[in-house]
């Protein structure tokens, strides 16, 4: 058997290594003789050919692929099953706003035109006479020039020195954190190199009776107008005009107001005048410069509109104890703010009613130690207001925490300044965004 192999191997037939040749030994007599040596050589074939074409897969990525492009082919005819969905060419009734979580946020503009967006729950509420915490980085001769408490779905109108209005949704505006600086408009309006935003405003979320509703417009020269605010309910990507301005002056404070209300502009030097609203006529078109609020001196300015329910009650005279209630229950507060971070709040009886254009009464005394007026607005007790300094610092505040004063006083300390800082703006934080 041995010599068999041997004489095969002799011819080249066979080529077997050792323990090949020991496996054949040790098969039982039986098992050998049933092999039959035509199919010994088929199967070495077959392995032949298997192990030249595994060779050219694993040596060509070219049949490496085919091989692939294959198995795949047959897993498909195997496993495949007709579609169950339809793609169609549809246009969806989706909007990315709905997606928008609707928070409460605070909106910060700076001098040189840098906006950011924050959560208004980062601002804690301190007692009266902190220093606050820091709100905006500003850049050098950079100060924040104005903020806004608003939700994330309140369109926001911005109105430029050139008197010209534009629109954004507040999530629009670029969130940043306590510390940073905020993104420049021009990314997000389209302003001309010589523009700034002097003043920003929210517009009402519902667009439902508009036609009961004014806008009142205040500029630093004392000037005032009112139009319908449908006349702002649709503003182009490019901007609309909202006031013709001379080139000194500038819009300070843009409200919406109801025919029955009040209208109060406070200056810089501590003056205030309140008139009826219903007193001012509706301007047709939006060109026009306006006419006169107040009459100013020759150093002061307006520094803040303000819109006051009109007194049904009157507070004078005998009244009796259900009188005395209601008086007590609509009584609100004129809180004005210093520059130097001083500032009380006072009743709004205390305030008469005037005619326009007259030289008001004081508010506040513009002392030394005050400073100028920085801001003026009404409020209830259980507020709380928001106040910013040039070097970015906010502090918030409840009402409750100022105290009550007359007019012809000088108030209390409110935020505690350092150095050459001084208080820009002040605002109420809304009913219904607390």
């Amino acid at each position: 058997m041995i010599s068999l192999i041997e004489n095969k191997k002799s011819n080249n037939l066979y080529s077997l290594s050792e323990p090949q040749v020991i496996a054949i030994l040790e098969l039982r007599l039986q098992k050998l003789t049933a092999l039959g040596i035509n199919e010994i050589e088929i199967e070495i074939k077959k392995l032949s050919e298997l192990i030249n074409k595994f060779k050219k897969i694993i040596s060509s990525k070219k049949e490496l692929l085919k091989v692939i492009s294959l198995e795949l082919k047959n897993i498909k005819d195997k496993f495949s099953v007709p579609r169950r969905t339809k793609i169609i060419d549809a246009v969806l009734n989706y909007d990315i706003e709905e997606t928008i979580q609707k928070e409460s946020v605070l909106i910060t503009v700076t001098l040189q035109g840098y906006i950011k967006r924050g959560s208004l729950n980062s601002v804690k509420t301190q007692k009266r006479g902190g220093k606050g915490k820091t709100g905006i980085t500003t850049r050098n001769e950079d100060s924040v020039v104005q903020t806004l408490s608003v939700d994330t779905h309140t369109s926001v109108l911005f109105f430029s020195t050139e008197g010209l209005v534009y629109r954004v949704k507040a999530w629009k505006i670029p969130e940043g954190s306590a510390s940073s600086k905020g993104k420049s408009l021009f990314n997000i309006l389209p302003l001309k190199n010589h523009q700034s935003i002097s003043s920003i405003m929210p517009f009402p979320e519902s667009d439902k009776n508009l036609s009961e509703y004014q806008i009142i417009f205040a500029t630093s020269k004392g000037k005032i107008r009112k139009n319908s605010l449908e006349d702002f309910s649709s503003i182009n990507v490019s901007g609309k005009i909202a006031m013709k301005l001379d080139n000194d002056d500038k819009i300070v404070g843009v409200k919406i107001c109801k025919e029955d209300q009040d209208v109060i502009l406070s200056t810089k030097l501590g003056k205030c005048i309140r008139f009826e609203s219903k007193k001012l006529r509706i301007f047709k078109g939006r060109s026009s410069k306006g006419i006169k609020g107040i009459e100013l001196s020759s150093n002061d300015q307006i520094v803040s509109l303000s819109i006051i329910d009109n007194d049904k009650i009157k507070k004078n005279g005998k009244k009796s104890k259900d009188e005395k209630s209601a008086i007590k229950a609509s009584e609100k507060f004129i809180l004005s703010i210093t520059e130097n971070g001083y500032g009380k709040k006072t009743t709004h009886y205390d305030y008469r009613v005037t005619n326009r254009g007259g030289k008001g009464i004081i508010g506040i005394v513009n002392s030394p130690r005050n400073g100028n007026i920085s801001s003026s607005f009404p409020v209830f007790e259980g507020d709380e207001i928001m106040i910013s300094t040039n070097k970015g610092r906010v502090i918030r505040i409840a009402v409750k925490e100022i105290r009550t004063a007359g007019r012809n006083t000088q108030g209390v300390r409110i935020i505690k300044l350092q150095g050459d800082e001084k208080v820009v703006s002040a605002i109420k934080i809304e009913d219904n965004l607390i």
